[in-house]
């Protein structure tokens, strides 16, 4: 019995032995892990800050214009950063169609700007009627602009309530928010809208060939297509060479709907650390006033 009581007493210590081992074991790996997250994050940080510089640097030399040549086109694969790999790049905003654009600064709605909208609706399958939708999201007042479109009366009426925004989009994510929008229509319109804080034109040298033609309707389809295979090794360099180019284009449209330079850019960064992986991404704006200046709009998580 006494024999037997030592093995029973041996073998409950063992077991309480491992089991506190596996715990500081899963401890020490959480704490490891955390470590690696906090570091990945510093080491995003450091990227979005990075391309910030590298705005700043292009706004100082960029000769009045911006291209998919320049160097701040060109994107990072791989940067080994100690036991971190950075992988980072830059996005011209402004080679999209700016959403904001359909309410101007005197809060009417730009009737030149829906046409534009809706043109690119049509053109990517997605109904145009839509639009509408969007205006009063965006719009201060709680009027509804077509019967297509959605005030407080049909969000608050929703299983999850909520109130029109009544203000410019922040980003273009919010079009989850607004009727009539479904994850498929988002990733349909996404690669071609956005939503920036100010009315910007839309740059030929680094946009779509379908937001460029929703913005010229009477330019011919293969030549502008023609146009974006040919333009980042012979991109346009100002205004003036859009209207010697492109002679059917309206007036009013150059420099307003089409412009070559960009003060808006998305910086998505990649970092993965150990078994870490996180990426992030922001908005930055170089000053129209001072191009070597540039500031970060908004910064957000990528999951």
């Amino acid at each position: 019995m006494a024999a037997i009581t030592a093995l029973l007493i041996v073998a409950i210590a063992a077991s309480a032995a491992m089991y506190m081992l596996s715990q500081q074991s899963a401890l020490l790996g959480q704490v490891v892990l955390v470590t690696a997250r906090a570091q990945a994050d510093l080491y995003a940080r450091a990227g979005i800050d990075w391309a910030r510089g590298v705005v700043s640097a292009d706004g100082k030399g960029s000769g009045g214009f911006d291209s998919l040549g320049e160097a701040w086109a060109q994107p990072i694969a791989a940067l080994p950063v100690e036991r971190a790999l950075v992988a980072g790049s830059l996005a011209d905003e402004q080679g999209k169609f700016n959403l904001n654009n359909l309410v101007g600064a005197d809060k009417k709605v730009s009737a030149n700007d829906e046409k534009i909208a809706r043109r690119l609706f049509a053109s990517l399958g997605v109904p145009e009627e839509l639009v509408p939708a969007i205006v009063d999201w965006i719009d201060a007042d709680s009027d509804l602009y077509t019967t297509a479109g959605a005030e407080d009366a049909y969000y608050l009426g929703l299983s999850r309530p909520y109130r029109a925004a009544n203000q410019p989009m922040v980003q273009v994510e919010e079009l989850h928010r607004i009727r009539g929008f479904d994850p498929k229509v988002v990733a349909r319109l996404k690669p071609f809208v956005t939503a920036l804080p100010v009315r910007t034109a839309v740059n030929v040298n680094t946009a779509s060939a379908e937001v460029i033609a929703a913005i010229a309707p009477d330019l011919p389809t293969e030549e502008i297509r023609r146009f974006v295979d040919t333009r980042t090794a012979s991109p346009l360099k100002s205004i003036q060479q859009i209207s010697e180019r492109w002679k059917a284009l309206p007036l009013s449209a150059v420099g307003n709907d089409l412009d070559v330079k960009t003060s808006y850019f998305l910086a998505r960064v990649q970092v993965s650390q150990d078994d870490v992986q996180v990426a992030s991404e922001a908005l930055i704006e170089r000053k129209a006033n001072n191009p070597g200046v540039a500031a970060i709009i908004w910064r957000r998580p990528v999951y």
